[in-house]
């Protein structure tokens, strides 16, 4: 969870997760959709990488692993129906 929170604490990588959400993308799709720098794609899509909510294939293309995030997305709907 430490991960996950870590990863998506930044604006800019929350909004790369909702790009692909949508499909999977390129670094340079990413680059265009997002309207972030290249360096920037780049350096908020590690973390994502590291909490595995995010893979790369072998031809860079950037992908949203949808069990990792409905894991994490799980807990927070818990705690909402608490409330």
């Amino acid at each position: 969870m430490v991960e996950f929170l870590e990863a998506v604490k930044a604006p800019q990588s929350r909004r790369i997760l909702e790009k692909l959400a949508i499909k999977d993308m390129s670094l340079d799709n990413l680059v265009k959709t997002t309207k972030l720098s290249e360096r920037s794609v780049h350096l908020h899509l590690q973390p994502l990488i590291k909490s595995k909510l995010v893979s790369k294939n072998r031809d860079g293309v950037s992908k949203l692993n949808w069990v990792k995030f409905n894991q994490n997305a799980k807990w927070f709907k818990s705690m909402l129906d608490l409330g």
